[in-house]
């Protein structure tokens, strides 16, 4: 049974990531990422975890935010609180 507390985290904002492939390529599914995963080493994974916790606490209730990761250049950009039909842009 849900309390009102488990109602309250669910109406959180959202935090995703994207990646970006230097063909300009964005990757949206965790399926299609693990496919190309290698290509993202260099990508601290507990520095990602702690930027998403860090972005969700910013990103307004029923909102989305991002973080994108581009493989060119090994740039990683957030996005906060973006509209629902956001996309970026496949260049940094």
């Amino acid at each position: 049974m849900h309390t009102v507390e488990d109602l309250r985290i669910s109406e959180k904002g959202f935090v995703s990531t994207i990646h970006v492939l230097s063909g300009g390529e964005i990757i949206y599914s965790l399926q299609d990422f693990m496919k190309i995963e290698n290509r993202f080493s260099w990508v601290d994974k507990r520095l990602l975890v702690s930027k998403i916790l860090e972005l969700q606490k910013k990103t307004d209730d029923k909102k989305h935010s991002y973080i994108v990761i581009y493989e060119d250049g090994n740039m990683i950009r957030e996005f906060l609180n973006v509209d629902v039909g956001f996309r970026p842009l496949p260049y940094c």
